[in-house]
């Protein structure tokens, strides 16, 4: 990937972390569900968005677009709509800025991505909010829903992973489990 754009935005989303004493990471956190550990948000967000631009560059498609959704304040635009926010097993959170057709990201890949500074793959969970702060809505849910299944199914059967969706734990904000079966 074009190392100069991409340390140009992951500097720039550190800087404007530290700015603002991950305040907003704080809050993101809370209101997801998740401990009140931002420095490990900025850590994994960085993390994530490496494996989501380079599955980008894979596919030939460019990163830029969606490095431009992923300000530390992202923009409440029509083409920044909802947050993902990846619980890498406590170790860390990575929160990536997608528009309502999820066009960016790749659940599938991001479920089979080395983390070798972990020395583990994938992710325990992911959790999928308003960036407006809103409740999800019904007829949200299931689209995002619907989107999140035909994205995992492409690669994986049922018989290799279940897929389990939570509207419950945590209000307004849906909580997607991706587990391997044995």
């Amino acid at each position: 990937m074009p190392k100069n754009t991409f340390s140009r935005w992951a500097n720039r989303f550190r800087r404007d972390a530290v700015k603002d004493n991950m305040e907003l990471a704080r809050d993101h956190l809370q209101r997801v569900g998740l401990p009140d550990e931002p420095e490990k948000l900025i850590d994994g967000t960085v993390m994530f968005m490496i494996a989501c631009c380079a599955y980008l560059q894979i596919d030939g498609r460019s990163m830029d677009d969606l490095l431009a959704l992923q300000a530390y304040h992202p923009d409440l635009d029509a083409d920044s709509y909802y947050s993902f926010t990846f619980n890498l097993f406590d170790k860390a959170f990575g929160r990536v800025i997608a528009p309502r057709d999820i066009k960016y990201i790749d659940l599938a890949d991001l479920n089979d991505y080395p983390w070798n500074d972990f020395k583990m793959c994938g992710y325990y969970d992911f959790r999928v909010a308003r960036l407006d702060y809103k409740a999800l809505s019904e007829p949200e849910i299931e689209e995002i829903e619907n989107a999140i299944t035909d994205d995992i199914r492409f690669d994986y059967s049922e018989e290799e992973v279940e897929l389990l969706f939570d509207r419950d734990t945590v209000p307004g904000v849906l909580v997607v489990y991706v587990m391997d079966i044995m």
